[in-house]
């Protein structure tokens, strides 16, 4: 060891001259040291990202780093080709990259194992450029160990067992909550990062998205400064996931876009994309959602074809990993986003296919859907698929501002017979013997369900659902008691809603009779 060397200690606790250091720019700093040994002495602000996806933006880790960097007296530079000294920069553009690390202080940089110098092997350990070698077993360490488990592993189940038997229905928050549980009685970081990740996709699904980012926030704490060997890359693409939705509910589709390239970018991640199914069809699933959300904001016909590309290959993704309640999710983005692009012209411009055909094909795939769910026992905390079925029958029905009641009731929506022949499935979802004798009854049944407590609903998909039985109340029965307390729970239920969400409900109840809305 040269006597002006810059030591640090890579075995926990990290150390740099006796004091501890960010775990972070630690690893920032041997990333760069290992690249312009081994290297082109380049690093991406991309391998940032994958190692650390839990920071929603790079910016406050580059900062912190180079900050450290300073107080350690290492001079690290960005951005490519290097031409300027590292103090000549200006730190203004840093975050993006790509770094790396002046050639004259590379010299003075040591890093330790357990205070003996780490060669390469150990430096691709610590960045997990590699696995981490397998501990000897150990028959007594062993036995302790699944017998300490036995509890995590049969709360775990029993969530499970809790989300396939539809719990989620009768208390949403009570599957996340069983989540929480097992990585509260979890004995190592695998067990914890894996129950916090269900955990956060449980919040995320019962529209909890504040409990849904604490729960991330925990993960990110867990995977960060962390291995657990091969499975890390499958917990940090699941991350990525979760981050992802958490923006799309934001309404960030560019920070979800970007969670989404991470698994999609060179790096450990790329083949957790490509060879593990159900990362795909996450990935794949709500990459189609903002296909769709850009398709028909900027009426892109083209990210309309991209949406269902990527539906189509989440369909597969989905069957490939035996996930039938994925299958279902992917089936009903499909008829809905067939009947919505078809409207807009964003596919078909030319008509090829007649409204009544589009409404069967775009009915079939939502029947699929609710077919799996009946005949699964999945995916049954939702109404969308009736509130996507009801308004697709609808569909081609005209549109007038405040009509009168009597040219309202003229309409004619898809028939409901057709739609059972369309279906061309046993049992039919939506049969007569089921209670299913019209639309209104299709509508009430499911409102029933929520009023008794067996399908608790957002909301939203509460306000979608009064939506949908008030029209066909009102079609069917014209100005009746049951329409006109639908169409006031509708009222009294929107400022529970998103301003957005707010504006389109009354917007579409101006299309509705106006003896109904102001009823003498």
């Amino acid at each position: 060891m040269t006597a002006d060397a810059i030591h640090f200690e890579l075995t926990p606790p990290y150390r740099h001259a006796g004091k501890p250091v960010r775990f972070q720019s630690l690893w920032l700093l041997v990333r760069l040291y290992y690249a312009a040994a081994h290297e082109d002495g380049m690093v991406a602000v991309a391998a940032l990202r994958q190692r650390f996806p839990a920071s929603r933006t790079p910016r406050m880790l580059v900062s912190r780093a180079f900050a450290d960097f300073a107080a350690w007296g290492v001079e690290a530079g960005w951005g490519a080709p290097r031409r300027e000294p590292a103090s000549l920069l200006n730190p203004d553009g840093r975050s993006r990259g790509p770094f790396w690390l002046a050639s004259d202080g590379m010299a003075r940089l040591e890093f330790l194992a357990d205070g003996l110098p780490a060669d390469r092997r150990q430096l691709e350990r610590f960045l997990g450029l590699e696995p981490a070698a397998a501990e000897a077993p150990d028959s007594i360490s062993q036995l302790e160990a699944l017998t300490r488990g036995l509890d995590y592993w049969s709360q775990l189940t029993q969530a499970i067992r809790d989300e396939r038997d539809g719990m989620g229905r009768v208390a949403g928050p009570q599957v996340a909550a069983s989540f929480h549980a097992a990585s509260l009685a979890a004995h190592n970081d695998f067990q914890q990062a894996l129950a916090l990740t269900k955990e956060s996709l449980a919040w995320r699904r019962g529209a909890q998205f504040d409990d849904s980012r604490l729960a991330l926030k925990k993960l990110g704490q867990v995977l960060d400064g962390r291995r657990f060997e091969t499975a890390q890359p499958t917990f940090s693409a699941m991350a990525c996931i979760a981050r992802a939705w958490d923006h799309y509910a934001r309404g960030e589709p560019d920070g979800a876009e970007a969670c989404l390239a991470q698994l999609r970018n060179p790096g450990e991640l790329q083949p957790v994309y490509r060879y593990n199914p159900r990362v795909r069809f996450e990935y794949l699933n709500l990459g189609a959602l903002l296909h769709k959300q850009a398709a028909i904001s900027g009426q892109a016909p083209e990210r309309a074809e991209a949406a269902l590309r990527d539906l189509a290959g989440a369909l597969e993704a989905a069957y490939e990993a035996d996930s039938i309640d994925a299958a279902q999710h992917v089936a009903a983005n499909l008829g809905w986003c067939l009947w919505l692009f078809w409207k807009q012209a964003l596919v078909d411009p030319q008509r090829a296919l007649p409204v009544a055909d589009m409404q069967r094909l775009a009915i079939r795939w939502l029947g699929l859907s609710e077919w799996i769910c009946d005949r699964f026992g999945v995916g049954n905390g939702s109404a969308w698929n009736v509130v996507f079925l009801l308004r697709i029958a609808r569909g081609d029905c005209p549109r007038t501002k405040r009509p009168a009641l009597a040219g309202f009731q003229a309409a004619r929506p898809f028939p409901l017979q057709e739609m059972r022949r369309a279906l061309a499935l046993s049992p039919c979802p939506f049969s007569a013997a089921k209670g299913y004798r019209s639309w209104t009854a299709v509508a009430e049944l499911t409102l029933d369900e929520h009023d008794q407590g067996r399908l608790p609903l957002t909301p939203l998909q509460l306000a979608n659902l009064l939506l949908e039985t008030l029209w066909f109340q009102a079609w069917e029965g014209g100005v009746s008691r049951q329409a006109c307390a639908s169409a006031l729970r509708l009222k009294q239920l929107l400022p529970q809603l998103r301003r957005g969400e707010r504006s389109f409900f009354r917007d579409e109840l101006a299309f509705l009779p106006q003896e109904l809305l102001e009823p003498a």
